[in-house]
Order: structure tokens, then sequence, then C-alpha cells
């Protein structure tokens, strides 16, 4: 027997299987905007190219379109769960931190503290995948989320950003002289797309990695987990561990976090079902 978990974005839908003790037996994704109808076939079809054929004991759904999934596979119980607790709780298990801001960074950003197993949200920011898809598009005119990732690659955002070290010498306030001053502030700005896209995903994960900083501020609280399917750029987990260490902070970004919620789903699933 096994759980289906399914969290339900506005750019992606994340699929996740586990056994009734968590442990993972496949994880998929795919685009979102899709009918119930859609949703289940191809849910299906991912099972059944994972060896897994019979039914889930359980769906535990999550996401902001999780009405999609409510009225799939038909006589399988289901369960909606809240998608703040569920993120949360899949970033928990996914990096082995119990205390921690949580940082899920999809097409917007949210940001909840995990302690003592208790999941509280507070607040977000609109600045995620979808603000470096648009700013990409309109910028660069690139739409294909592999090109992107390419430009990132191959950009250097120092051609476009203002450094410490573009206005003033030495340090300030110990700030060392490749610390961003400002995005896209450059006096001499790039206007290679590759550069450009670079700068892009510069300032995702800055304005990400700074926020979750200051979550921390002023709380015992050191470390910082960020999931979501954005997380996973290139250069992302080297640009928020760096943003971490600028605040004496430990970044972590766990492997497969773009499941969080699907994962964390699943937990409240199998702890709900057996603690009835």
């Amino acid at each position: 027997m096994y759980y289906l978990g399914t969290d339900i974005g506005s750019s992606a839908v994340k699929l996740a299987a586990a056994d009734e003790k968590g442990n993972i037996l496949t994880l998929r994704r795919f685009s979102a905007g899709v009918s119930g109808e859609q949703l289940e076939a191809e849910a299906r079809k991912i099972l059944a190219e994972s060896g897994i054929t019979a039914p889930p004991k359980h769906i535990c759904i999550t996401g902001a379109g999780s009405d999609i999934a409510e009225n799939c596979f038909k006589g399988i119980p289901h369960t909606c769960f809240e998608e703040f607790g569920c993120f949360g709780r899949g970033a928990v298990d996914l990096s082995g931190i119990d205390k921690a801001v949580i940082v899920s960074i999809g097409t917007g950003t949210a940001f909840v503290i995990a302690d003592n197993k208790k999941y509280t949200h507070i607040g977000g920011s609109g600045v995620g995948g979808g603000t470096l898809s648009g700013l990409a598009e309109l910028t660069v005119n690139i739409t294909d989320r592999d090109t992107l990732n390419r430009l990132i690659t191959e950009g250097n955002p120092a051609k476009v950003d203002l450094t410490m070290g573009d206005i003033c010498k030495g340090t300030l306030g110990g700030l060392a002289a490749d610390v961003t001053a400002a995005n896209f502030g450059s006096r001499h700005i790039s206007h290679s797309p590759a550069d450009i896209a670079a700068g892009l995903s510069n300032m995702i994960f800055q304005t990400a990695g700074v926020m979750a900083a200051f979550a921390c501020k002023g709380t015992d609280i050191t470390n910082a987990v960020f999931v979501g399917s954005t997380a996973e750029l290139p250069g992302g987990k080297e640009m928020l561990e760096a943003v971490g260490q600028l605040h004496s902070l430990t970044f972590t970004v766990p492997e497969n976090g773009a499941y969080a919620g699907a994962i964390g789903a699943i937990l409240w699933g199998i702890e709900r079902n057996t603690t009835k």
C-alpha cells in the first residue's frame, strides 16, 4: 500500500508516492493548467512507469490548485492539507533540520517558521520564479526554461549589478567588494542576454535570501531551508549559501526540494491515518 501526494501549483504539478512509513517510491512533475481528468490520467501514467499499478491507499492533496484533484481517483479516500504546513513539513523531512525558516521559492515566495513540528506562515513575496520568467521574456525575449537555464549558467551577474567594490574602496560595514549594492545598477551595464539572465536569477535568489535572513533576526533561529522548483535553478544553491554566510546563518537547499509540498502532504496523511 502507498500514499499519493499531489502539490498543485500555478505553474507545475508535483507528484510523490511513498509507502506507509514515508519512504519515497517515485517523484515526478508536469506542467499545471490541466483538468482533473488530465491530472488523474497523468498520475496513473507516471505511477505505471514507476512500476506502481495498484491504487493508492490515500490521496494527499495540497497547493493553490488543490480543488482540481478533489474529484480525481473516485472511490479512494483523499484529504486536502494546508499548503504552508505541507511544504514546511516536507522541507524539514528533506533537510533533517527541524527548526528553521522555511522558504518556498515557486512562482512567488512564501516564508514559514518551522519549530517543534509547528509551522507558522509569516508572510511572502511576489518575487519568485514567476518574476524571473516574466522579466526574462520582457528583457531578452526568452520563454523556454531550458534556454533560460543555459543563459543563466553562461552569464555573469557582475556585468549588470553594481557591487560594493564599484562604489567604495576597501570595505563598508564589513561588506566585501563583491557584495551586490544594487541589482542591475551597474554604471556600465551589459546588454548580453546571458548576463541579463544571470542578473535576473541573482536578483531573485538574493531577494529570497535576504528576506530569509531578516526573518531570522531577533530570533534564535540560525537555519533557513529553501525548497520549491525555482530553488533548483543553476547557481541558486551557491547564491543562497553565500547570502547565508554574509548574515552568519546556515542556508540549505535540500535535494528534491521541489517536491517538499507533496512529501509534506503525504507525511500529514500518514500521521492522520495512524492516529485515528
